[in-house]
């Protein structure tokens, strides 16, 4: 049996915290059994950013982009 992080925004963690920034992160999630990311992004243009930012990571990593209640009437928030 492995573990899913079902929902995380690893554009928003600080990578200076970490000796090899999202290297150490995913190893240590790795280690952990966490085999699967799910990486939540807030908009269309953040959905499209950190899919192009972690592409090339050898990581189980998936993108979903979803949109707040509260932004649901906001449409200029969905491309933000």
């Amino acid at each position: 049996m492995f573990l899913i992080d079902s929902h995380c925004h690893l554009d928003k963690i600080n990578l200076n915290n970490f000796k090899n920034g999202l290297k150490d992160i995913l190893h240590n999630a790795n280690s952990k059994n966490v085999k699967i990311i799910l990486a939540v992004s807030t908009s269309l243009n953040n959905f499209k950013n950190i899919k192009k930012k972690f592409k090339n990571l050898k990581y189980n990593i998936y993108y979903s982009c979803g949109i707040h209640p509260l932004s649901i009437y906001k449409k200029k928030n969905l491309l933000n």
